[in-house]
């Protein structure tokens, strides 16, 4: 939809590398990111605005990055909110997921947004805590008086690889997002992103079954081998 990016923000509680999930507060590395082409960046959150004069509301998209402890956290969500607060945002949707509920779920500010939600087929989180920066702009925006909603898509555990993204989680609420908002989202990239990495993983599944296969029958001929001495 090619919204234009009007603003970054940067911050000494931001890392280069996180060795575990970020939003977990896993050990990092400072530094700085390659990106295409080996151009150095330095970590930084994003904002990008999205003209949308048939809604007559133009959107905020926020790109954030998790900041490496709570000190930092809070004070990267509290430039956030502080802007937001600059732009006169009426309506804060922050994204998440978690492994407990299917389909869509949510908490809010208050519960008028709540209840608001429910007619576009969202129910209310059973979650007990929302971890990170995304929690976090919502909670501090509420006490600064912007209203927010939080949404959640189901999503599964990658243990080998926990910042992996999960693409029809990410599919699951720009959809709803757009349902929101009234925009027309085109997913198909992420449809199709899901496509290959569902290959990608079903290959490396074949692949461990037949070497696991072939391990077992190496092991058979060993034992016949050994029968023969008997």
């Amino acid at each position: 939809m090619n919204p234009r990016l009007f603003a970054e923000l940067y911050s000494y509680g931001f890392p280069s590398v996180y060795y575990g999930p970020s939003y977990l507060g896993a050990p990092s590395a400072v530094g700085v990111k390659m990106a295409k082409g080996n151009v150095v960046e330095l970590p930084r959150v994003e904002f990008y605005i999205l003209e949308n004069e048939k809604q007559n509301q133009d959107v905020i998209i926020t790109s954030g990055y998790q900041a490496y402890n709570a000190l930092n956290q809070y004070a990267v969500a509290d430039k956030v909110t502080d802007l937001f607060r600059e732009l006169h945002v009426k309506k804060v949707i922050s994204l998440g997921a978690q492994v407990v509920e299917e389909g869509i779920s949510s908490c809010a500010t208050d519960l008028e947004l709540l209840e608001e939600t429910y007619k576009y087929g969202i129910t209310k989180t059973k979650v007990n805590s929302f971890i990170g920066f995304s929690g976090l702009v919502v909670a501090i925006g509420r006490e600064k008086g912007l209203k927010g909603v939080c949404l959640f898509a189901n999503t599964a555990q990658n243990l080998t690889d926990p910042e992996y993204p999960d693409f029809n989680a990410a599919k699951e609420l720009l959809e709803k997002v757009g349902e929101i908002l009234g925009i027309r989202v085109d997913t198909s990239d992420l449809e199709e992103r899901r496509r290959v990495e569902k290959e990608l993983i079903e290959e490396k599944r074949t692949r461990e079954r037949e070497e696991s296969r072939e391990e077992e029958r190496e092991r058979e001929r060993e034992r016949e081998a050994l029968s023969g001495y008997v």
